[in-house]
C-alpha cells in the first residue's frame, strides 16, 4: 500500500497543525504503519491520545484515506508526506510538520536560494502596497523565491511583484485547492500556476477558512522561509501572530520600518525596538544570505544592469497625511464587528452565546468571527469557544 494512506489516515483524525502525527512515526520502529498496526487497544493506552481522536482512528478507514488520495491525484494534485522526497525541505525542522500537503504547480529550490515569506495587512496603506510589490520584485530578481498567503492587501501584491520578473512563488491557503474562497484572488492563484509557481494547502477538504485555520496556515508560511518581511502590522494584527511564527521556527524577521508614528506600524515599530532587522528593499534581506546561498547581491543589481533602480528609495507620506484607509472609518470595523467584539466583555463564549448576546445568526457569527481572527482581533480555544484578543 502507498504509505501516503496512512499518514492522511492520522492526519484525519489529528487534524491539520498537529504535531503527533510526526511524533508516532518517530516513536515507532515501523513508523506510521506500525501505529496502525497496534490497533484500538494500543491507541486507547497512549494517554496523550483522546477519546475523540482515537474513535476517528478506528472509524476513518485506510481504505478512505486511499480514495482521498485516489481523488487527489485525478484532479491534479500532487501529495506529498514527510516520508516523499518532493517534501519541502524547511518544513522537517519546526516543531510540528504537516502530515499531509496538497499542491499544485512547482515547488522551487529549497537548497540554493533562500526562500523568503512577505506578509502584512489586508487593508493596506498604499505605500506598504508598494513596497510589498518592489521588494518582492527585487527579491525575485535576486532568484529568492517569494512565499505568502492569497490575501488581498500585502499578500498579493508581493506575489504579484515577484511574478512580474517571472520570479518563483508559492500561495499556502487556509482551504483546499479547489475552493471558491476569496474568488476576487482567482486570477492571481491562475496566474501563479501560469507563471511556474506553487499553490499549497494542508487541507483536502475545507471549502471555508475554519477559525483557527490562519495560524494554522500561518506557520507554514514561515516554515517553508528562511526569513520574513513584515510589512504594516499594526499592535494587534494578524500579521504579528507570523511575527511568533517564525521566532519559534528560528526564521530571521524583518520589518519594513513604514511611515513614522503611523499607528498602522505600531507593531512593527515594536518589533523593530526588540531586535528585528529594519529593510526597505530586497537587498537588504539577500545580504543576510549571501555566505550561506554563495550569493552576491550587489552584483545581481549593479548600476546599468536592467534591474537599475528597482532598490530606489520608496516615498513615505508626511506623518501629518492621514493614514487611514479611504472608505473605512476609525479602525475599519464594520458595525456589526464591533458588536461582536463588545458582546465578549473579556468572556470566552461559544458561537450559541455570541448569538444570545448580538442576536446575529450561527453563519452570520462564523463568517465574522473568521474575518477578525484574520485581523488578530479573536482567537479559538479549547471546546469551540472564542475570546477577543
Amino acid at each position: 500500500m502507498d504509505h501516503r494512506v496512512y499518514w492522511i489516515w492520522l492526519q484525519q483524525a489529528f487534524g491539520p497543525g498537529s504535531r503527533l502525527p510526526c511524533e508516532l512515526d518517530r516513536r515507532f520502529v515501523g513508523g506510521v504503519e506500525e501505529f496502525y498496526q497496534g490497533g484500538p487497544k494500543l491507541w486507547n493506552a497512549m494517554a496523550f491520545i483522546t477519546d475523540q481522536q482515537a474513535a476517528t482512528l478506528f472509524s476513518f478507514s485506510l481504505g478512505e484515506a486511499e480514495a482521498q488520495l485516489e481523488h487527489a491525484e485525478k484532479v491534479g494534485w500532487w501529495v506529498v508526506t514527510p516520508e516523499c522526497e518532493k517534501y519541502p525541505e524547511p518544513l522537517r525542522n519546526i516543531s510540528d510538520p504537516p502530515a499531509v500537503l496538497y499542491g499544485k504547480g512547482e515547488l522551487p529550490d529549497w537548497q540554493s536560494r533562500p526562500a523568503i515569506a512577505i506578509v502584512g495587512a489586508r487593508k493596506a496603506l498604499d505605500v506598504s502596497v508598494e513596497a510589498a510589490r518592489k521588494i518582492g520584485c527585487q527579491l525575485a530578481c535576486g532568484g529568492a523565491p517569494v512565499i505568502s498567503g492569497g490575501a488581498l492587501g500585502i499578500d498579493t501584491a508581493a506575489l504579484t511583484g515577484a511574478m512580474s520578473v517571472l520570479g518563483p512563488v508559492v500561495s499556502v491557503l487556509p482551504v483546499d485547492l479547489g475552493s471558491p474562497y476569496l474568488n476576487k484572488n482567482m486570477a492571481l492563484r491562475r496566474d501563479i500556476l501560469e507563471k511556474g509557481g506553487a499553490l499549497v494547502s494542508e487541507y483536502f477538504m475545507q471549502r471555508q477558512p475554519s477559525l483557527g485555520g490562519f495560524q494554522v496556515r500561518n506557520r507554514l508560511i514561515t516554515g517553508l522561509s528562511c526569513g520574513v518581511v513584515l510589512i504594516q502590522a499594526a499592535a494587534k494584527s494578524g500579521t504579528m501572530i507570523y511575527a511568533k511564527h517564525a521566532l519559534d521556527q528560528n526564521r530571521d524577521v524583518f520589518v519594513y520600518p513604514g511611515p513614522a508614528g503611523a499607528p498602522e506600524y505600531a507593531g512593527s515599530q515594536g518589533l523593530l525596538r526588540d531586535g528585528a532587522k529594519a529593510v526597505t528593499c530586497g537587498e537588504d534581506v539577500l545580504e543576510e544570505y549571501s555566505t550561506r546561498f554563495a550569493i552576491t547581491p550587489s552584483d545581481i543589481f549593479q548600476a546599468g544592469s536592467e534591474y537599475d533602480g528597482l532598490f530606489d528609495d520608496i516615498p513615505l507620506p508626511v506623518p501629518e497625511v492621514a493614514m487611514g484607509d479611504p472608505g473605512l472609518e476609525g479602525d475599519g470595523l464594520s458595525p456589526e464587528e464591533e458588536r461582536v467584539l463588545g458582546a465578549f466583555a473579556g468572556e470566552t463564549l461559544t458561537v450559541p452565546q455570541l448569538g444570545e448576546r448580538t442576536g446575529l445568526g450561527p453563519g452570520a457569527l462564523l463568517s465574522l468571527l473568521t474575518g477578525l481572527e484574520l485581523d488578530g482581533r479573536v482567537e479559538s480555544v479549547a471546546g469551540r469557544r472564542y475570546r477577543a484578543c
